[in-house]
């Protein structure tokens, strides 16, 4: 385990923004640059304050907890709400997230007893280190519409928003936008605001909690894939030996030929074959009962 300890600091070490932990806890710890980076994004809103950002689950008051859950919650003067997620890998299921996090967003927009027309707007945005649609664009908006006619946009309420750091062309977008999404890939500080974003990202990686915190859920992750793999690799391995004895049984040979066969060309010990042939005789007789 000593090798997973040694990998998950080099990999705290060289974590920035879009580091999930890192990410969330900037964003949750400074709501004024919470409101700056949504007027950046969302000039057209106008907004001027955010209430207090959260982290969903945090009852838990589990700092490291990773279920399905929005990295950044936030609200503004008007009622309207925003999650802002920070997207690294592409696992092509960029719609369906975006989907989901609505949903949870349009649970929380209505109070019981208001009428749809008092649903409150809600925001999600991605922040995404790869481009999903390929069209290298900085800052991709989805909507609702009309599919006899494209013009008809239905009012849902429900707004989304993608960006690209990977994006080459920056002539769509602000100067702002482009020095955060810079920032975001490069870790390229050339304004005001990625220089605040920087100056907190070093203030975090100094914190010993959050240091922690990283080294815990990073050393957890590690040692279920490593346990995982091994419970594959030992699968394959069962099943392998399945098939060699079901292949020796096709020929007529008795029990204890089939194990020492089994055993020599596959370089195991002869109690695993015993065991397998065993469990495959014992589902054979339950089948036929």
């Amino acid at each position: 385990m000593r090798k997973i300890e040694r990998e998950v600091e080099l990999k705290w070490r060289r974590a920035t923004i879009k580091n999930d932990l890192i990410f969330t806890w900037l964003f949750f710890e400074n709501k004024k640059l919470t409101l700056r980076l949504l007027q950046i994004i969302l000039p057209e809103l106008n907004i001027k304050k955010v209430g207090d950002t959260q982290r969903e689950n945090n009852q838990k008051k589990n700092k490291i907890y990773r279920g399905v859950r929005f990295d950044v919650l936030a609200e503004d003067e008007q009622g309207r709400t925003y999650d802002i997620e920070m997207q690294v890998a592409n696992n092509d299921d960029l719609g369906k997230r975006i989907s989901y996090y609505q949903g949870k967003l349009s649970a929380k927009s209505l109070n019981e007893g208001e009428k749809f027309f008092e649903k409150r707007d809600t925001y999600v945005i991605f922040i995404c280190d790869f481009d999903f649609f390929g069209l290298n664009l900085p800052m991709y908006h989805t909507t609702t519409r009309l599919e006899e006619d494209i013009n008809k946009v239905v009012d849902t309420g429900e707004y989304n928003v993608i960006l690209n750091s990977r994006a080459t062309d920056f002539s769509t977008v602000s100067i702002e936008v482009k020095a955060f999404l810079e920032y975001v890939r490069d870790n390229k500080v050339t304004d005001d605001f990625t220089r605040s974003l920087d100056k907190e990202v070093v203030k975090i990686k100094s914190s010993t909690e959050v240091r922690e915190s990283f080294m815990t859920w990073e050393e957890k992750l590690a040692e279920e894939r490593y346990y995982a793999g091994k419970r594959a690799k030992e699968e394959a391995r069962r099943e392998l030996v399945i098939n060699a004895i079901k292949n020796q049984e096709k020929l007529g040979n008795s029990r204890q030929d089939i194990i020492d066969s089994v055993a020599t060309f596959l370089g195991i010990d002869k109690s695993d074959v015993e065991k397998c042939y065993d469990e495959l005789l014992i589902k054979k007789l339950g089948k036929a009962l």
